[in-house]
């Protein structure tokens, strides 16, 4: 009997036949990460209201913007986690 959803998980080659890839990781190197996301013509209009005019770009803005997130992100989260004082 085949159940909704058992189209998604079907691997080929099964997964008791797959073999274990070697990862060491002092092999990494610097990696890229590729992402698309979707604007509406009012945040549009909203990030390039913000965006200085010169070489910046749209996509330097938006890498800049992500990045400032996650490392403010990252300094609450560290705040938290430090022990409370009386």
């Amino acid at each position: 009997m085949t159940r909704q959803g058992d189209e998604w998980h079907t691997m080929n080659p099964p997964i008791e036949e797959a073999v274990e890839i070697p990862y060491d990781p002092a092999d990494m190197g610097p990696g890229s990460f590729t992402i698309e996301v979707t604007f509406d013509m009012e945040e549009i209009d909203r990030m390039y209201a913000g965006i200085p005019y010169g070489p910046i770009g749209i996509t330097r803005f938006i890498k800049n913007a992500a990045l400032a997130e996650a490392d403010r992100l990252a300094a609450e989260r560290e705040c938290e986690e430090l022990p409370q004082t009386d």
